[in-house]
C-alpha cells in the first residue's frame, strides 16, 4: 500500500500510517463556474447506497416513531420525559463511540488498515482526566457534551410543542421536507466553520478549546470530547430550528449529525472494514489534517469556506509548509 514516491497517492507515507487520495476533495457546490454534475454526484455519493447520512436519516425516523415522547407530552416541562430524552442520547453517544473504540482499538478487527496517524491512544499522560486520554474523552463526552444536547433538544421539543416554532410536515411540504435533510450538513458546516475560527482566537483557545486538541491522536471518543462552553456554542445550532421550519425529525437528525457523527469523524480510521470486501467510509481526512496541524481546516468539506478564507489545508507537502509559516506568524 506504501508509495513513498507519490505522496498524493492513496496509501502510507513519511508523515501517515494511510491517507487518501490527495488533495482533499471538497463540495463543489459552491465552485465557480457552476459544476451541476459534480454536484449531484456529490450528493448521491453522500446519501447513497448506504452512507452515514442515511443512516442517521433512518435513525432520526425510528427514534420520532418509536423513542420520542409525544409532543402532548412535551407541551409541559416534566422530569420524566426529559430523563427519557437523556437516557436515549446517552445510551446512543455510548454505543457508537464505544462501539467504533472496542472494534477499531480494542479487538483490533482491522489492525492498521486506513488508520491515519500511527500514533495511539495517550496513556499515562498529565495533560487529561485520569491521566489518560480514553477516560478524559468519555467523561467530557457524556457528562458535558449528552448533558448540554439534551437541554438544547428539550428546548426544542417544548418550542414545537408549544407552537414557539415553525413546524412542517411532509404532506403539506414535501419538497422542504426532503431537501432540508440534504440542506442540514452544509449548515452545520457554515456553523461549525465560523465558531471554529472563534475557538482558535488563543485567549479563548487555552481556555476552552484546548481541552479537545488535547487528542493530538484522535480516536471515536475524542470527537464530542470538549470544554463545557464548546458544547454551549457547538450545540447551539439546534437552536436554528426556531427560524426555519421543520419536522421535529429534522431535529433529531441535526442533534445526531452534530453528536454521533464526531464519532465516527474522530475514529482515526477512513473506512470501518466490513467483511472481506466491503467497507463503510467513516473518516474525515479533511480533518485530521487539522488535529495535526491545528491552524488549518477548520471547517469541514460540506463547504468550501477554507478554500476561501485561505486556511485550506489538502494533505500535500505545500500546503503542510504553508500551514506551519501562518501558524508562526500568527503566535509570534
Amino acid at each position: 500500500m506504501s508509495d513513498q514516491d507519490n505522496p498524493l497517492k492513496a496509501g502510507s507515507s513519511r508523515e501517515w500510517n494511510w491517507h487518501p487520495d490527495l488533495p482533499v476533495a471538497v463540495t463543489p457546490v459552491f465552485s465557480w463556474p457552476p459544476r451541476p454534475i459534480a454536484t449531484v454526484k456529490w450528493f448521491v455519493g453522500n446519501w447513497l447506497p448506504v452512507t452515514e447520512y442515511l443512516v442517521y436519516a433512518l435513525m432520526a425516523v425510528a427514534t420520532w416513531y418509536w423513542l420520542q415522547p409525544s409532543l402532548e407530552e412535551t407541551q409541559t416541562l416534566h422530569w420524566g420525559w426529559v430523563l427519557q430524552v437523556w437516557l436515549r442520547n446517552l445510551v446512543l453517544m455510548t454505543l457508537f463511540a464505544q462501539g467504533l473504540h472496542v472494534w477499531l482499538y480494542g479487538w483490533k478487527k482491522q489492525g492498521e488498515d486506513y488508520k491515519y496517524d500511527r500514533r495511539g491512544i495517550a496513556t499515562n499522560n498529565r495533560n487529561f482526566k485520569f491521566n489518560d486520554q480514553y477516560w478524559d474523552n468519555v467523561f467530557h463526552s457524556l457528562v458535558s457534551g449528552v448533558t448540554i444536547w439534551t437541554g438544547y433538544e428539550v428546548l426544542m421539543w417544548a418550542a414545537f410543542a408549544n407552537g414557539w416554532t415553525p413546524m412542517i410536515t411532509f404532506e403539506g411540504s414535501p419538497i422542504w421536507f426532503v431537501a432540508l435533510f440534504l440542506l442540514i450538513p452544509v449548515i452545520q458546516s457554515f456553523h461549525f466553520y465560523w465558531l471554529h475560527r472563534a475557538l482558535h482566537i488563543p485567549f479563548i483557545y487555552r481556555r476552552v478549546h484546548s481541552v479537545h486538541h488535547r487528542s493530538v491522536s484522535i480516536a471515536p471518543w475524542s470527537g464530542f470530547s470538549m470544554h463545557p462552553i464548546e458544547h454551549l456554542g457547538y450545540m447551539s445550532l439546534l437552536l436554528m430550528f426556531f427560524i426555519v421550519p421543520a419536522h421535529p425529525v429534522h431535529l433529531i437528525f441535526m442533534g445526531y449529525w452534530l453528536a454521533l457523527a464526531t464519532a465516527t469523524s474522530h475514529a482515526g480510521f477512513e473506512n470501518l472494514v466490513l467483511g472481506e470486501s466491503s467497507k463503510l467510509k467513516i473518516g474525515s481526512f479533511h480533518h485530521q489534517l487539522h488535529h495535526r496541524y491545528f491552524e488549518c481546516n477548520y471547517g469541514n468539506p460540506e463547504m468550501p469556506w477554507d478554500n476561501w478564507f485561505g486556511s485550506y489545508h489538502d494533505g500535500s507537502p505545500e500546503a503542510t509548509a504553508a500551514t506551519r509559516e501562518r501558524k508562526k506568524k500568527m503566535y509570534s
